[in-house]
């Protein structure tokens, strides 16, 4: 009941967002320009994510967790001898299934666990995927570096996008004849922050070559200017 409760309140802002969205741009004129306008900025990331694990194999069940849970536990202690902190780690998958051969039964069993680990080192990343996979993980994915906060960035971001509009509703109205006039109405509709990352598996005991590089965070606006 109480996650049918939470989808209702959800749908219910965001009609009340669409709605938002939908209110007309009333002009004294009546005479408008619609432009649109974007801006970029490239940041460092200063988080980084990976996940680690291992995948054990035996005959039983029992003898497959049993073997899998102590190499994991190797792993994540060589984690925190690094500065790893308990809250910077979670299990992000842990499954146990029967290995089969095609055309015959089950041959014995396979449990994998993967832990993930968040944190604000981007500096760290491989020195500790080197202890990962030297303690006994065989299993390394879901690589990413991200900037931690990117609302600090919205304003300068907003301004930016803002500004490459009204050039653009400047130089339109100048090829019409017309002056700019005060703006009617304007509309964020930059998109969601997406940070990219790589699949990594089977690291060689030596440390990788890890380049943090930069994370792209995109705005845009849409902006109503009146004409004179």
């Amino acid at each position: 009941m109480r996650q049918i409760a939470v989808i209702v309140i959800t749908t219910t802002l965001l009609a009340s967002s669409a709605g938002a969205q939908t209110q007309p741009c009333t002009s004294v004129t009546g005479r408008t320009v619609t432009v649109s306008g974007a801006a970029t900025l490239r940041l460092k990331p200063d988080r980084a994510s990976f996940s680690v694990g291992v995948e054990t194999g035996a005959q039983s069940a029992s003898e497959a967790f049993k073997r899998n849970t102590a190499k994991l536990n190797a792993v994540v202690a060589a984690l925190k001898e690094r500065g790893v902190a308990s809250q910077e780690v979670q299990t992000s998958n842990f499954s146990i299934s029967s290995r089969v051969e095609k055309g015959k039964k089950a041959s014995g069993f396979r449990v994998s666990n993967l832990v993930t680990v968040t944190r604000e080192d981007p500096a760290s990343i491989s020195e500790l995927l080197q202890a990962a996979v030297a303690a006994g993980a065989n299993q390394v994915e879901g690589l990413r570096f991200f900037v931690g906060d990117p609302g600090k960035s919205q304003p300068r971001g907003l301004e930016m996008a803002f500004q490459n509009a009204r050039a653009k509703a400047q130089k339109l109205a100048s090829l019409s004849g017309k002056s700019l006039g005060e703006v009617v109405c304007v509309a964020d509709q930059s998109p969601s922050v997406l940070s990219g990352g790589f699949l990594a598996r089977n690291y060689d005991a030596e440390a990788p070559n890890i380049e943090v590089g930069t994370e792209a965070l995109n705005f845009n606006v849409s902006v109503v200017f009146e004409l004179k």
